[in-house]
């Protein structure tokens, strides 16, 4: 089977046993190969992802099995040898389709056998990307180790864990807690009914959320999965209608495929979907290795001719063009307000957590980071941390921070990494650092799984809805807007009054949808001032250099022509002299401390004929067009508006030069280009 090189791989740990079945029309099965671990990483390797299998072998089992296994494109070289047998069970099945254990070798010998954190090979988990991770059923002890292992040695990995009924009965605290430390947390419906005491799948999920689990996915037999995370996702997953045989292995080819799909990048709402599928295919006949013989091609096949719950799943064939359309870019843009009113209200109380811990330790000195948009987010909202919360907050690029800032960071100091996918490599950098150098590390992000949720100590999600593939601008805004709510409710929670603060800030959902209304129109005008210019040059001061940053850069994703941005002093000292009558420049300049040193550049544009676009709330006699923001808020709130006519205008430019989609050149382009910048290095810092 080819396998996809840029996945990470999946470990498959755990226990394997060797099964003598007998059906209810007399048919046996001697000497099946059995065991969670075989069943998930033959679910997983239905995926075109590598697999790896850690275990350990008894003297009885046969090699003929393992070389099955490595034909399958199973990496074997975790399964450690050991004395004694194998666990052997004969498994009997009743004509209403249950099944009884007998075990043949003493029940001990499982715990005698169970997988220990040498076994796992060091070369898989130094491995980059870092791998994800399944942790099968096994003693408790044996998994507690393991997950220690893991996050010692690769702290990047995606760790997943399935339970055992044994663990919920004998040690419930002793889960929850272990439960804490992995990424997907997966137990059956009955397991989490016994772990909880109710039999309500969403809500026990949401239950253990709350204690501190970073995602809960649930087996629910035949109706599906159901799904929670700390972000305040919540959806349910349809199982895969297939006329079910022996349901043995179903919920560890479920746990098989759920890794798969984070190992190959998916959201985890569609990596369970893969769960399913793996799920339909182990049910619809008997034992492990009849999953042996389905190929990826039928699994893509199951998994694309229904409907899916997730339509943001990358990296499959059948995800649908539109997807690509710029008419993506519009809609979100369009739900703009929305967001900015959701993430004023912290509904899940995820800010006001963050402005607790920053207060309980004492943090003095608050670095923002992060790269392209999720920086410019977090030089825009300094000006509010400074003026609400009287603390040293500092925006620094992530790589600045990782390779030379982490060492020198001063006591009482913590990181905000900032990456709205997660997959970001130099914000996971600067966490990793800066928690090296013992600092507090807090990751704001829409995926608590990813690496930048497992790399930071503490979680601030947001969650952004997006329609498909497009220059970011909802999730700009949504980051930005949490920055700024932070700063609010972390200067109340010191003792400042924020009160008015607060106020104006309500105003911000209704004057953006104001804001995007009286720029429909003006802001396709001044596209007639672009589209025939080979670069655009664009100017901010104070918190909106940062906005000059985002309107150069939704020009070079969007319309694909060169933005340059700086500060408006800069301009009179270096573009000044590659400009000329009729050159463009776009100044963002609201009312605020830079604003007039901005219209005395604008004058100077004038004077040489420049072509000045002026994004403010005050009109100018020498721009050539206002792009309006509706309202005069103070400096430290205008780059929430100010992004929206900026966003606007890299639409419409796109529109106008004919781009009717955001697709990659090639599979392969895109594909190296997400592997450059999720590339998750650590370097020395200096």
């Amino acid at each position: 089977m080819k396998r996809n090189a840029h996945s990470r791989r999946v470990i498959v740990v755990g226990n394997l046993t060797i099964d003598d079945v007998v059906l209810p029309d007399g048919r046996t099965g001697l000497g099946s190969l059995g065991g969670g671990a075989i069943f998930a990483a033959l679910g997983a390797r239905l995926w075109s992802v590598p697999v790896g299998l850690v275990t350990r072998r008894g003297e009885d089992f046969a090699p003929s099995h393992l070389g099955h296994l490595a034909d399958l494109g199973i990496d074997t070289s975790g399964v450690v040898d050991i004395p004694g047998p194998t666990v052997r069970n004969w498994v009997l099945y009743g004509e209403d389709g249950s099944r009884t254990w007998v075990y043949r070798t003493p029940v001990g010998r499982s715990i005698e056998v169970a997988v220990q954190p040498g076994d796992v090979p060091q070369l898989w988990l130094a491995e980059s990307p870092a791998p994800v991770v399944h942790i099968a059923p096994m003693p408790l002890p044996a998994a507690q180790a393991i997950v220690s292992r893991v996050r010692q040695d690769s702290p990047l990995a995606i760790i997943t864990m399935d339970t055992h009924e044994d663990w919920v009965r004998d040690y419930r605290d002793e889960l929850v807690e272990l439960a804490r430390t992995v990424d997907v947390f997966v137990p059956s419906q009955g397991e989490l009914a016994d772990l909880v005491g109710y039999d309500e799948a969403e809500r026990a999920a949401q239950q253990l959320i709350s204690r501190g689990v970073r995602a809960v996915a649930v087996k629910l037999g035949v109706e599906g999965a159901y799904v929670s995370t700390a972000d305040g996702t919540g959806a349910h997953v349809d199982a895969f209608a297939v006329e079910t045989l022996d349901t043995t292995g179903a919920g560890d080819s479920f746990c098989g495929g759920l890794a798969a799909g984070l190992a190959a990048g998916e959201s985890i709402t569609a990596a369970v979907q893969r769960g399913c599928v793996s799920a339909s295919f182990a049910v619809e006949s008997f034992g492990s290795m009849s999953l042996a013989t389905i190929d990826s091609g039928a699994a893509v096949a199951r998994l694309t001719g229904a409907a899916r719950t997730d339509p943001s799943s990358p990296g499959l064939q059948s995800v649908k063009s539109e997807r690509y359309d710029i008419a993506v870019m519009m809609d979100e843009i369009a739900g703009i307000p929305d967001v900015v009113d959701d993430h004023l209200r912290d509904p899940l109380g995820s800010v006001q957590a963050v402005v607790d811990l920053l207060v309980d330790r004492g943090i003095e000195h608050l670095y923002l980071t992060g790269c392209g948009d999720s920086a410019f987010a977090a030089s825009a909202s300094t000006l509010a941390f400074a003026k609400h919360t009287g603390t040293d907050v500092e925006a620094v690029h992530a790589l600045t921070l990782a390779r030379y800032r982490a060492r020198y960071l001063p006591p009482r100091s913590a990181v905000l990494g900032i990456s709205f996918s997660g997959k970001t490599g130099r914000p996971v950098e600067a966490l990793v650092q800066a928690g090296r150098f013992g600092h507090l590390t807090i990751g704001l992000t829409n995926d608590p799984i990813s690496a930048l949720g497992r790399a930071a100590q503490h979680l601030l999600p947001i969650e952004v809805p997006t329609l498909g593939f497009s220059p970011g601008t909802s999730t700009y805004l949504g980051m930005l807007t949490t920055l700024t709510d932070l700063a609010l409710r972390w200067g109340a929670t010191r003792g400042r009054d924020t009160s008015s603060a607060r106020a104006i800030a309500e105003t911000l959902p209704k004057l953006a949808r104001q804001t995007l209304e009286a720029n429909a129109e003006v802001s396709v005008a001044a596209v007639e001032l672009l589209r025939s210019r080979p670069w655009v040059t664009f100017l901010g001061a104070g918190p909106n250099e940062a906005t000059a940053h985002f309107g150069a850069a939704k020009l070079l994703e969007g319309p694909q022509i060169l933005g340059v941005s700086t500060n408006v002093e800069e301009w009179a000292h270096e573009e000044y002299f590659v400009s000329e009558a009729g050159t463009p420049v776009i100044v963002v300049s609201p009312s605020g401390s830079g604003h007039s040193r901005a219209e005395e550049i604008l004058s100077e544009m004038a004077f040489i004929g420049a072509r000045a676009i002026l994004v403010s709330d005050q009109p100018s006699t020498n721009a050539a067009q206002l792009l309006p923001i509706i309202g005069t808020v103070p400096e430290e709130f205008s780059p929430i508006l100010c992004a929206l006519p900026l966003s606007l205008l890299g639409f419409h430019l796109a529109e106008a030069l004919g781009k009717r989609s955001y697709n990659f050149k090639s599979e392969e382009i895109r594909t190296e280009h997400y592997e450059t910048i999720h590339r998750a290095t650590i370097g020395e810092p200096a």
